[in-house]
């Protein structure tokens, strides 16, 4: 039921909506190339050089709730629904929550592991997919639906606060899902010059509730403006809803740029003014886990940790995709090829010379590929050719 509905989704849809586990390999090169096949194992020997644990296989979202808990979505192929599980990482258990048919489209999670909420697209008595927003309470063990005009990103959890924040026919709404009471937050009048004809409206609310910042738009064009204290102000640059986040009451972290060329910023809304933390990548996957205090971010492909309180950034070595840390920032899951890893920091830093050894076959491979016109996929591979083997140079050469 699932491959169907998915190829009708994808007719009626631009592909670019679809960004789970993403593989650029396999955007690059063709299918039946033996040296891209290699790239994909030789890529899962980083992951076996930190010694990082593998939980789960047909995995397409997943993130830390809270102490060792994790959450992840499965998609069984053949199967009507998706699986969520909760699982122990000390204890390396996992367990059955819930059935969740559609297709899932992105996925949130509150800061106190209490709940997530994700979108979904499906299909019903229309033949078109329609969106939902479908709420589980890890506490209750019950799932509600938010009817919504679309089954993409739509919504924000903030920082601290368990409830879920929205645009209604009224406005700017938040919702409690332990309640079901919903509570106006701004009326539709007051940030009216914050919309965009036709696009999707997000309100994101700073920690502590002071600063509200309306994003509208879609397909990589918004227009923003941060409504507070003082008055309304644009800000520009921000080329993803879902890649912009607070990381404290007065800075932003969003992606910036344009398709093959994207930035990660960080922006101060009292100085008025930003510091570039990524300057080009194909795709950014940018994520904050609040309680470790770290954004993650994809150079090009490769994962990106950067610490919030002593701004310093760490170049893994590995490559991956949703990534979300352990609240004391030790750990972290991530992605790839819908395999869900658990890998500790510490031992990458202990085992990077496994690690140069698994960066030198690579930089071989992608060298290789350079040479092999046939194995490109289109006009942009040879492009991307060159990327991966400045990056995997560059974490040669140190």
């Amino acid at each position: 039921m699932l491959r169907p509905l998915l190829a009708c989704i994808c007719l009626l849809l631009p592909a670019a909506l679809f960004a789970r586990d993403i593989n650029l390999d396999e955007i690059y090169f063709r299918k039946d190339c033996p040296c891209a096949r290699r790239l994909a194992i030789q890529k899962l020997d980083a992951y076996q050089s930190v010694r990082a644990h593998l939980v789960d296989r047909d995995v397409v979202f997943a993130g830390w709730l809270s102490g060792s808990e994790i959450f992840y979505i499965q998609e069984i192929p053949g199967l009507a629904a998706n699986i969520l599980f909760l699982y122990n990482a000390d204890r390396q258990r996992r367990t059955e929550r819930a059935r969740i048919p559609g297709i899932i489209t992105a996925v949130r999670a509150s800061t106190d592991g209490g709940f997530i909420a994700l979108k979904r697209l499906i299909r019903k008595e229309d033949p078109v997919p329609g969106g939902e927003t479908v709420i589980y309470s890890f506490r209750s063990g019950k799932t509600s639906i938010l009817p919504t005009a679309t089954g993409f990103l739509d919504f924000n959890i903030p920082t601290g606060n368990p409830a879920i924040v929205y645009e209604t026919s009224a406005g700017i709404t938040e919702y409690d899902p332990d309640t079901g009471q919903t509570r106006l937050l701004m009326g539709k009048r007051r940030y009216a010059d914050a919309t965009v004809a036709g696009g999707t409206t997000m309100a994101l609310l700073s920690p502590d509730r002071r600063n509200t910042l309306i994003i509208s738009g879609g397909g990589g064009s918004y227009a923003a403006r941060l409504y507070g204290d003082r008055p309304s102000f644009s800000i520009s640059g921000i080329s993803s809803a879902a890649e912009t986040f607070w990381i404290d009451a007065h800075t932003l972290a969003f992606r910036s740029g344009t398709p093959g060329n994207f930035s990660v910023r960080r922006y101060d809304v009292r100085k008025k003014t930003s510091v570039t933390l990524l300057t080009s990548s194909l795709n950014t996957s940018l994520a904050y886990s609040p309680h470790a205090a770290t954004l993650s971010f994809l150079n090009d492909q490769l994962i990106c940790l950067h610490s919030v309180r002593d701004r310093k950034t760490l170049l893994t070595g590995i490559e991956g995709e949703d990534v979300s840390l352990s609240p004391p920032g030790s750990r972290f899951v991530s992605l790839f090829n819908k395999r869900l890893f658990i890998v500790n920091i510490e031992l990458i830093k202990k085992n990077e010379l496994l690690l140069r050894r698994t960066w030198a076959s690579l930089l071989a491979s992608y060298r290789q590929l350079a040479l092999e016109k046939p194995s490109w996929e289109n006009e942009y591979s040879l492009d991307y050719i060159r990327r991966k083997i400045r990056l995997y140079t560059s974490l040669i050469d140190g």
